[in-house]
């Protein structure tokens, strides 16, 4: 078993250094030494990214207003009401309010908007998404709002709807993998 495991590590390490990093997700490879995380991002950029959107209608502000008047709504997997709301489903609803359909699962949701690959780079609006925060064959889990000031609303399992540091957080900074931007 041993064996495998370390050949599929080589292998691994093996693919990513030797292709040509997609330019998208330069800025998050920088920032990754995990070989499998970087492996995943080139699958998910193989699958699609940077979908676009009509934005006739889009207004950050009115994204950001959306999601917090869900402050305090508690938890609950698949939902998308005031009774009860995910993390996708917050940012879902949220880009519904001025017209933006997006899907009601994270991993789907990072598909959309121009790729931000630094937290320094990221402004108000900006999706942020973030991988293993819960055991799931998807590899992106958890996605929410960037507020500024390094502040992002998001839905958590143990606590609903709050507003959370992104960096300097010792568990939402080492999960955060890239934001996208869907107004550019």
């Amino acid at each position: 078993m041993a064996r495998y495991v370390f050949l599929i590590f080589i292998c691994t390490s093996f693919v990513v250094t030797s292709l040509k990093v997609p330019s998208v997700f330069q800025a998050v490879f920088d920032r990754m030494q995990d070989a499998t995380i970087k492996a995943r991002l080139l699958q998910l950029e193989k699958e699609g990214v940077e979908k676009t959107v009509d934005t006739t209608s889009y207004s950050r502000e009115k994204v950001i207003q959306t999601a917090e008047s869900y402050l305090g709504v508690r938890h609950c997997m698949g939902g998308t009401t005031k009774k009860g709301i995910d993390c996708s489903g917050l940012v879902m609803v949220s880009h519904k309010s001025c017209g933006i359909e997006l899907p009601h699962q994270s991993h789907q949701q990072s598909r959309y908007g121009k790729v931000v690959g630094h937290p320094d780079s990221l402004v108000r609006g900006d999706m942020v998404f973030f991988y293993a925060s819960y055991a799931s064959a998807y590899f992106i889990t958890h996605s929410g709002i960037y507020l500024g000031n390094n502040q992002f609303i998001h839905a958590t399992a143990q606590s609903g709807v709050v507003k959370s540091s992104l960096i300097g957080n010792s568990y939402w900074g080492s999960k955060f993998l890239f934001g996208t931007r869907i107004q550019y």
